[in-house]
């Protein structure tokens, strides 16, 4: 028995099955929580941090604080801190630990709430570097045997790094304000989210 061919028949016309872009929503990420976690942590000590900061005691030590960091540089660093002495006398010393407190009180309350986590995770991480090459000296001066330690503020300076890069991986959480900031301003995101991995996957098939 023949098979009857109608490719060439007039008026027909096979069509070939089209696929449309099919758009996957990509798996939720599981980092959220436990960056979530980490940065309520980091909060609470930045919180205790802040508090100190706030006595008229450290108003008073500043200038001393900063003098005392500079004893013993090398002769290289001696013109960085010549200018940030020089910057803190005059009695500028007290308004710029009324800036260290306000700044940390900052920190302490955005890392707490997850109040624009983009923002402050930068803000963090540029102030704790300020710190380390300021009242830190730079964690020296490295005198081998008797200096160990590079110093505490580098090492939150990269903490503030590792959130920023970790929360672009997680996007969108919902243990923060900025998930109810963001439903309510969406430009709020630009301040919130960084934004590097895209959440949904368009895929085209064609054949």
């Amino acid at each position: 028995m023949e098979r009857e061919d109608f490719s060439h028949a007039p008026g027909l016309q096979l069509l070939r099955p089209e696929f449309r872009d099919i758009t996957m929503a990509a798996p939720a990420p599981t980092s959220a929580l436990p960056t979530a976690i980490l940065r309520v942590i980091l909060g609470l000590a930045w919180t205790a941090n802040a508090a100190l900061k706030w006595f008229p005691a450290f108003g008073a030590a500043f200038l001393p604080m900063l003098t005392g960091a500079s004893q013993d540089q090398p002769g290289f660093l001696k013109p960085w801190f010549n200018l940030v002495t020089a910057v803190a006398s005059d009695g500028r010393a007290p308004f710029l630990a009324l800036g260290s407190a306000v700044m940390e009180t900052y920190l302490a309350v955005a890392l707490l709430t997850g109040f624009a986590r983009k923002t402050t995770y930068a803000v963090g991480a540029i102030y704790t570097a300020l710190i380390w090459t300021t009242a830190e000296g730079f964690g020296g001066p490295y005198v081998p045997g008797i200096s160990t330690d590079v110093g505490a503020a580098i090492i939150s300076s990269l903490l503030f790094l590792m959130l920023l890069i970790n929360d672009a991986g997680a996007g969108f959480s919902r243990f923060s304000l900025d998930s109810l900031l963001e439903r309510r301003i969406p430009r709020w995101r630009r301040v919130a989210e960084l934004d590097w991995l895209s959440s949904r996957v368009n895929r085209g098939m064609d054949r």
